[in-house]
């Protein structure tokens, strides 16, 4: 008997002020995805529902080093 495997996605904005969103959660379509990359640092990915939360990213990386 075949093994089925099931993967359920749970996306949430990365922005702790997110205003909320209309995305779901279960479906990457319209989410953006950001990889940072500081030389010398671990890589770091982060997920945002919208433009305007995509423009915390700088207050991220400085409060979360």
């Amino acid at each position: 008997m075949p093994v089925e495997q099931e993967t359920v996605l749970q996306i949430s904005c990365d922005n702790p002020s997110c205003p909320g969103n209309d995305l779901d959660a279960a479906d990457r379509t319209g989410w953006t995805f950001a990889n940072v990359e500081i030389y010398g640092q671990p890589g770091r990915q982060f997920v945002f529902c919208s433009p305007n939360c995509v423009s915390t990213l700088d207050a991220l990386l400085t409060t979360s080093e």
